[in-house]
């Protein structure tokens, strides 16, 4: 599309936009006038005002009586410790959890032949970083016992626990 059929086509939606915009003309009413009857209110009773002060003075409402509130929320005063119970309360020994293991997690096995024989590394995470480990490397306190295709035999240094780790 060029510039002419551009302004061709904004021209003439300004246009129509103009044309269903503008104001209806007003439509010309006739004046109907009508006579009104005239309102006239109701003949209000006399009312003897001395009367009426008279009996409202005999029904004389009394005030409530001012009395000091018990709470001022403006004015601080030193808190009120609650009672205290004579007798201790039981409370069990604490529970010593064992330190948690370290995160080590298998990311992968590779596997490399060194003259004629298979030779696996396991790819591990320990706690943030990338180790190669080959079987009998040390990492993170454990040793790596054995490595599969898909999984890795760690035992603890210290104790000998076995720890299994497999691919996710």
């Amino acid at each position: 599309m060029d510039w002419k059929s551009t302004a061709v086509i904004s021209g003439a939606g300004i246009l129509a936009t103009w044309f269903f915009s503008m104001p209806t003309p007003p439509v010309p009413v006739r004046a109907v006038v009508a006579r009104a009857a005239p309102v006239t209110a109701p003949a209000a009773p006399k009312i003897d005002i001395e009367k009426e002060a008279a009996r409202l003075q005999l029904h004389r409402v009394q005030e409530p009586k001012y009395t000091a509130p018990s709470r001022n929320p403006f004015r601080f005063t030193e808190r009120r410790e609650p009672a205290r119970e004579t007798t201790a309360p039981v409370t069990a020994p604490p529970v010593i959890l064992p330190p948690p293991p370290p995160r080590i997690t298998l990311d992968g096995v590779a596997s490399d032949s060194n003259n004629g024989e298979m030779q696996r590394t396991a790819i591990l995470n320990a706690e943030g970083s990338v180790v190669l480990a080959k079987e009998g490397d040390q990492v993170a306190g454990y040793r790596v016992q054995k490595i599969a295709a898909d999984a890795v035999e760690l035992v603890k240094v210290v104790d000998g626990s076995v720890l299994r780790l497999g691919l996710r």
